[in-house]
């Protein structure tokens, strides 16, 4: 009899037999996952909040992860309404990046500029501004991205580069002394001027510099924008936390169906399968139609999907045994936990793994839209879909590699593979170069979350094996 059938499977349907249900709900809820957890942060960049702002929002994060995961597990487990709570959750999830995706764009002011003759037929813009400002639309020129100038009492635009940039250190005009970054001189061809500038009764000319990517090129803010970024942080927060506390409900409703807990790997997988094919598909049609609503309307149509297909699971009827011992998640259990020199010794090593997966996510993604704007979001989709055939590999084959390591020599493999990845998207010039770098995602959460569940099962004290299982997910993914 196939491992993937519950007992007395001739008396079941196919779909009971083989949790095609199931199977389904992990395959939507990831594939939602997939769509929307690659591009948040570039989401929030392109609204106008600053690396800052974002960083801090990330920083939040983890500790509500940490938190909200076991909480939303508790509520789950007292009302025993698994699929309502998962449910009511996604739902609020939908709202939460639905609003975020509809919020409007931090207001700014246009940049100010003066521009001047310097010679005879030698003119200059100056103005002043952020770094940002003078690199991220250029680094995208070869996207359409393109600086422009309007000279409102000439009634003269221009477009110019910024190819030959330098910073200046004389004092602006009054109209440019303001906290607005680093003054800049920008040359400008006297040919775009069209010879129809008129310098007799002044200096210089006030202009105002703009981008064809509106959100690259922005002066200071407009007063009363601190409500907007905040509920961009908060909205980003609230659906963040909660899509990665359905993942986590998501692991009780399989065990709450199946009739043995060794069956939940072949239905988790799919849900590794979903999010790397969704992934990839939704960064193809980004470019097609280069909108940020391709995200919000795909990722709303498979979690309303989800959330359908979750409402039928069919939840395994019977009880924990009698004799099974319980044990609340409370100060106590945690005190006679850390008391095991090998739990401690073990929530350590998944702390640093934890940090290394820090380092990872969210800001590969900041990183490589930096390094390659135009190809970014590509590059990115094709990347979490070979990640995810990585993983899917590593489910399968987890048990074997771990026996031929061992627990301790996989641990040091996941580190060595942790290490060769930082290296590669460190030394390797172009982010096309990354792809085969993803494929350390085999050790690195594939080996690594099968790990975490055999040795917490080892090591824990008799009755305990779910809760530092919980702990530990909850320190790699959280603190």
């Amino acid at each position: 009899m196939s491992m993937d059938l519950v007992p007395e499977s001739s008396k079941l349907s196919f779909i009971q037999r083989y949790h095609v249900i199931l199977k389904t709900h992990y395959f939507l809820f990831f594939a939602g996952f997939g769509v929307v957890f690659p591009i948040l942060n570039l989401t929030l960049r392109a609204h106008g909040l600053s690396n800052t702002e974002i960083s801090l929002s990330n920083t939040i994060l983890p500790f509500l992860v940490f938190v909200s995961s076991p909480l939303m597990g508790l509520i789950a487990d007292k009302s025993r309404r698994f699929l309502l709570t998962f449910n009511i959750l996604l739902f609020i999830v939908i709202a939460a990046f639905t609003i975020l995706f509809s919020l409007p764009r931090i207001k700014s002011h246009k940049i100010q500029a003066d521009l001047q003759r310097l010679k005879t037929s030698e003119y200059a813009l100056d103005f002043c501004s952020s770094q940002e400002v003078v690199t991220q639309c250029s680094s995208r020129s070869e996207c359409g991205c393109s600086y422009q100038a309007y000279c409102k009492a000439e009634d003269l635009s221009f477009n110019f580069t910024m190819a030959h940039y330098s910073p200046i250190e004389h004092t602006l005009t009054d109209s440019l002394k303001s906290k607005c970054g680093i003054r800049y001189r920008v040359p400008v061809d006297q040919n775009v001027l069209q010879d129809k500038l008129n310098f007799q009764n002044a200096s210089h000319i006030k202009c105002e510099i703009t981008c064809s990517i509106a959100y690259f090129c922005h002066g200071l803010r407009y007063a009363k924008q601190t409500i907007y970024i905040f509920l961009h942080a908060i909205l980003y927060i609230i659906g963040s936390t909660l899509l990665s506390s359905g993942s986590a409900l998501g692991a009780s409703i399989g065990f709450a169906t199946l009739a043995r807990p060794e069956l939940f790997g072949k239905q988790r997988v799919w849900g590794t399968i979903g999010f790397g094919i969704i992934a990839y598909l939704t960064s193809l049609i980004y470019t097609f139609f280069e909108s940020e609503y391709v995200y919000l309307v795909m990722f709303n149509a498979i979690a309303t999907l989800t959330i359908i297909v979750t409402s039928f699971i069919p939840l395994h009827k019977n009880e924990k045994k009698s004799t099974e011992t319980k044990h609340s998640f409370d100060f106590k259990t945690l005190v006679l936990l850390l008391k095991n020199i090998e739990v401690v010794i073990f929530l350590s090593i998944t702390f640093l793994w934890g940090m290394c997966f820090g380092c990872l996510h969210p800001y590969l993604a900041l990183f490589i839209d930096e390094i390659d704007p135009c190809q970014s979001r590509t590059i990115i989709g094709r990347m979490f879909l070979i990640a995810s055939i990585s993983e899917v590999a590593a489910f399968y084959c987890a048990a074997r590699v771990i026996k031929f390591f061992g627990p301790n020599g996989s641990s040091i493999v996941i580190f060595l593979a942790f290490a060769l990845r930082f290296c590669g998207y460190y030394f390797l010039p172009q982010p096309s170069y990354y792809l085969p770098v993803e494929t350390m995602h085999f050790f690195n959460f594939g080996i690594l979350y099968v790990l975490i569940a055999q040795k917490a099962d080892l090591i824990a004290p008799p009755g305990m094996s779910s809760t530092l299982q919980g702990v530990a997910h909850g320190v790699i993914h959280g603190l």
